[in-house]
């Protein structure tokens, strides 16, 4: 993949700056930088060109289903699922997801633009207009996945889904948790045999769907209610389960925030590890971290099996209440160790 620079102005603290994204995409920085807001944004943007594919398969799906006893039922939902892909218009989907992911579009800025290879928007005064370029990738998109965190696992059970009220990306995440995809192909089933082995290895099971809820099966044969796995199981257990049930896989796109949050730095390591399969296998990959092991293990890695190409580290750094970003190579790569440890090093030169 060619690296996509995406230019922000005034977008929150970002006021003139820009950023690289590519299959894997790092976004490094202390908190309140933008990272969420940027990795928010750009799922938005991804799940906008997205949902007509997906409305298009849903449509497929019900058409396959429909039989005399489900028939009525059926037509309705046929018929609003159709409703969605006549009226769909780029700029009332994407502020649709945008309020629903935000709550209030306003809370980015009354005044932005986002400018990148693929796509422009500008927002003003509550009027959103958005062009995509004609060779942008929405024909070849799968699932756009967003993960707030691993813990969603376990609060599913417990969520009052009341529809349009759930956040856009949570209520997404939790329909895919539901879903079964069924179409596999011959090199996806061998990623997803090789995939959960590795996973296997690290949390010593796996993860499936109980119904409502899900259950860690422990190698050796105990299983347990995911409330009483541990986060960290939750968190590499969830990756996992999002490549058996299939919504992973070649074309999808995959946004995680902070993945070390539940993690020891060993499966922090082990983490960047399962993301590179998931790149190697058609998978993009966004993630914000404070995790200079995440950072630097990616960065060797990517360079001793000559990927770094594939790989685009960004370091938001405020100053004055505004934020610049600065893409890393060798001669740069301080300024994330810098971001990241530095507070570290204050804190502990107290007790020195």
């Amino acid at each position: 993949m060619s690296v996509e620079i995406a230019h922000f102005q005034n977008f929150a603290k970002l006021k003139d700056t820009s950023l690289a994204f590519n299959d894997i995409t790092v976004l490094a920085g202390k908190p309140s930088t933008g990272k969420s807001f940027v990795m928010k944004f750009m799922y938005a943007v991804d799940e906008a060109l997205y949902l007509p594919t997906r409305n298009m398969r849903l449509l497929d799906a019900i058409n396959s289903t429909i039989n005399d006893d489900n028939k009525h039922e059926k037509i309705k939902e046929y018929i609003e699922i159709t409703k969605q892909i006549v009226d769909h218009n780029i700029e009332s989907v994407c502020r649709n997801l945008l309020k629903s992911i935000f709550s209030d579009i306003n809370q980015i800025s009354n005044n932005f633009s986002i400018s990148s290879n693929n796509f422009k928007l500008k927002y003003n005064n509550n009027k959103l207009k958005v062009v995509f370029n004609k060779d942008s990738n929405q024909n070849t998109l799968e699932e756009v996945i967003f993960v707030e965190t691993p813990l969603i696992l376990e609060f599913k059970s417990f969520m009052n889904r009341e529809k349009g009220k759930t956040p856009y990306h949570i209520e997404s995440l939790l329909n895919i948790l539901d879903t079964d995809y069924s179409f596999t192909d011959e090199e996806q089933d061998k990623f997803i045999k090789d995939f959960t082995k590795k996973s296997k290895a690290i949390i010593g099971g796996d993860i499936e769907s109980s119904g409502d809820s899900f259950i860690f099966n422990k190698d050796g044969g105990q299983n347990y209610d995911i409330l009483n796995a541990s986060s960290g199981t939750k968190s590499i257990g969830l990756l996992q389960y999002l490549v058996t049930n299939k919504a992973l896989k070649k074309g999808s796109v995959l946004y995680w925030e902070e993945p070390e949050v539940h993690l020891h730095p060993d499966w922090q390591l082990k983490m960047v590890d399962l993301f590179v399969e998931l790149m190697n296998a058609g998978v993009k990959i966004v993630f914000s971290t404070h995790s200079p092991y995440m950072a630097d293990y990616l960065n060797a890695i990517s360079k001793k099996q000559k990927f770094r190409d594939r790989i685009s580290f960004n370091v938001l750094d405020e100053k004055d209440g505004v934020v610049t970003n600065h893409i890393l190579d060798d001669e740069n790569w301080n300024i994330l160790q810098k971001e990241l440890m530095d507070t570290f090093e204050d804190i502990l030169w107290q007790y020195l």
